[in-house]
């Protein structure tokens, strides 16, 4: 937020102020930007550098929520680059504010006088003239339309890729995932103009944990279910000062940024939705199941709308809607935020301004700790199914047919598995978070309960433990949790 409230000043003093001194303030500050450290998206990198290469078939569509590492990707792609580059940030106002911006962007990347030009499209016929390769990135262009007839500026952004020489490269990067996608709707006027369209999500648990590379297992499980994969996150923890110390500088000291982020994603995306507010909050507290979140409901309206609520907030990003991979039912379809970071948010932050009195140390002490083992293990089954992921990709795996969650009925309730389908069957696996090896009996006991489970061919069972086993157990799959992030 502060960097963006930074950048946004310096449009408006490029716009009125004095330009050697705005160049200057601006250079040091993008420098400073620049000094982050960059691990995994190599095949995204190798994709941005394939459409800067190749002869031009159209523009490129990036998509991702914020912070989630766009902007660092491009530059990434462009740093030995022999092509111009001008990464202008669009703002929240008219075409030509905007106009204006990028032309003096576009005057200073190709050391030009101030070039005024009337229109886009002139912008764009001028760089089509230079003979020389630019690639000019439109951050955030969904700010562009906020006030302009949103279909009119993707026209005329129509008009400009048609128009494109093979020289000049154009990128629309944006964080408003359900706005960006729609660009490519059949009805938008940039339809199929897209040569290349990719939705950058948060890095994995094992891309992650290269920002914290000296963690012990346990630590790398728990950085990743609360911080999640957000790049400006990772980078500013200290792996030295452990879990609990982290999660007090990063969420709960004054101006602490993972805090930041989520509040920000509430208030400039959930709030504006009706009711997602309420529905997350109930995710945040366990209720994931359609009847659960309708009962949390109030209003009579909200419930007749609940399902076009939850597909916007699934379309946003926001949420993620999945079904166990044995069933096909709306009664087992469930519902989860799908960033670790929100998740944390919405089950232990939502009412924290009202106790910022207190120091961070007393509220994690009270609020935050007496629950937070139970917290990290649901995310633990989400590192599972991205180590399950990671063997079928790289083909270690090539049996694999579905990853997610087995749900089965025994003679009293049901119970959910980290599971996978496989050629032969389903493999059920119970994941374990646990500060000791686990037990021999502790395993026997999830073994016979997975066996009878009613109605699924039950191929293999295994225990994922985070610390290890104390011996080996007979017909039981163990994975430890170096095997996780070593594999």
């Amino acid at each position: 937020m502060i960097e963006s409230s930074i950048s946004f000043f310096i449009d408006i003093l490029v716009l009125f102020g004095n330009n050697k001194v705005t160049n200057i303030f601006a250079s040091n500050f993008f420098k400073k930007r620049l000094k982050v450290r960059f691990f995994g998206r190599q095949k995204e990198l190798q994709r941005i550098k394939d459409f800067l290469n190749r002869p031009q078939t159209g523009a490129m569509l990036i998509l991702g929520k914020r912070r989630v590492g766009k902007t660092t990707l491009i530059k990434k792609a462009l740093e030995d680059s022999d092509i111009t580059s001008v990464i202008y940030t669009c703002i929240p106002s008219d075409l030509n504010t905007n106009l204006l911006l990028l032309s003096k962007a576009v005057s200073t990347s190709l050391n030009f006088p101030e070039i005024g030009f009337s229109n886009i499209q002139s912008l764009f016929d001028f760089l089509n003239t230079l003979g020389k390769k630019i690639v000019i990135v439109l951050d955030e262009y969904q700010d562009m339309k906020k006030r302009e007839d949103s279909l009119l500026i993707d026209a005329l952004f129509r008009n400009c890729v048609d128009s494109l020489s093979e020289n000049v490269r154009l990128i629309l990067s944006g964080s408003s995932i359900r706005m960006m996608s729609k660009l490519n709707d059949s009805d938008n006027p940039l339809f199929g103009r897209f040569s290349d369209i990719m939705m950058l999500n948060e890095l994995t648990a094992f891309e992650a944990a290269e920002f914290y590379p000296d963690a012990t297992v346990r630590d790398k499980i728990f950085y990743y279910g609360i911080f999640g994969g957000m790049p400006n996150i990772l980078q500013r923890i200290d792996e030295k000062l452990g879990v609990t110390k982290n999660i007090e500088r990063l969420f709960l000291d004054t101006g602490a940024i993972a805090y930041s982020y989520a509040k920000s994603v509430v208030d400039v995306e959930v709030s504006p939705i009706n009711d997602a507010f309420t529905i997350l909050n109930s995710i945040g507290n366990g209720k994931k199941r359609y009847t659960e979140l309708l009962s949390a409901i109030n209003s009579e309206k909200g419930r007749s709308q609940l399902s076009r609520t939850l597909n916007t907030l699934v379309d946003s990003g926001i949420l993620s809607k999945k079904k166990p991979i044995n069933k096909d039912s709306r009664t087992s379809t469930f519902y989860e935020i799908t960033s670790p970071c929100l998740r944390f948010y919405f089950a232990y932050l939502v009412n924290f301004e009202g106790y910022q009195g207190i120091s961070s140390s007393t509220y994690y002490d009270e609020y935050i700790s007496p629950s937070i083992n139970t917290f990290v293990s649901y995310r633990f089954e989400d590192i599972v199914a991205q180590y399950f992921s990671k063997l079928s990709l790289s083909g270690k795996r090539s049996d694999i047919l579905a990853i997610g969650s087995c749900w089965f009925e025994n003679k009293r309730n049901g119970e959910y598995y980290s599971a996978i389908k496989t050629t032969s069957g389903y493999e059920l696996y119970e994941c374990k978070l646990l500060k000791n090896k686990a037990p021999k009996g502790l395993i026997e006991e999830e073994m016979r309960k997975a066996m009878n489970a009613e109605g699924i061919n039950v191929a293999k069972f295994g225990v994922v433990s985070s610390s290890g086993f104390e011996e080996e157990v007979d017909g039981v799959v163990m994975i430890d949790g170096e095997e996780l992030y070593n594999s």
